[in-house]
């Protein structure tokens, strides 16, 4: 079994996923599994908004673009959290891609999860469900201030707890 932490959150990561560079300031894992093939994206993003806002920007944003077909966008619970989900497909001239996004937001940071691959199949519902149930959040990873955010100060503490652990 293989975790990924960054002091802040610790996931499982599927099994038969490779790492690859994150693309994106507030990324913090991309996966890819080249024999199915899919791709994961998980990011933590400071945010003000609760859900429902960030439901109404999603979808006014989706909306704009007419090469995105929403097939679902709703609220889900989680173990005990409510997520917002989208489950789109993305049509090109090449192919059509399905991308799923859960979102959650808590002490305001926003966790986002990003799953993409060339076709639909409900029977990785669960497969989706599991990896997002294997989250667990040690602690806000952005405060937000007057300026912006900035980084958890806690962070160098937790950082040097995790690797004593190891």
């Amino acid at each position: 079994m293989t975790f990924f932490t960054n002091g802040f959150v610790t996931l499982q990561t599927p099994k038969d996923f490779d790492p690859i560079p994150n693309k994106g300031e507030f990324v913090e894992l991309s996966l890819v599994n080249p024999n199915i093939p899919m791709t994961i994206k998980f990011s933590t993003t400071p945010t003000m908004a609760g859900l429902p806002e960030i439901k109404n920007a999603m979808e006014e944003q989706l909306e704009a673009n007419p090469n995105i077909d929403v097939q679902t966008a709703d609220f889900i619970a989680i173990n005990d959290d409510i997520y917002y989900m989208i489950i789109s497909s993305i049509s090109t001239k090449e192919s059509q891609i399905r991308r799923n996004e859960f979102m959650y937001v808590q002490d305001n940071n926003l966790y986002s999860f990003e799953f993409v691959y060339p076709y639909a199949d409900a029977e990785l519902d669960d497969f989706y469900l599991n990896f997002i149930r294997s989250m667990e959040i040690k602690k806000a990873k952005y405060i937000l201030t007057d300026d912006g955010y900035t980084l958890n100060d806690d962070w160098f503490i937790i950082s040097l707890f995790f690797m004593i652990q190891k």
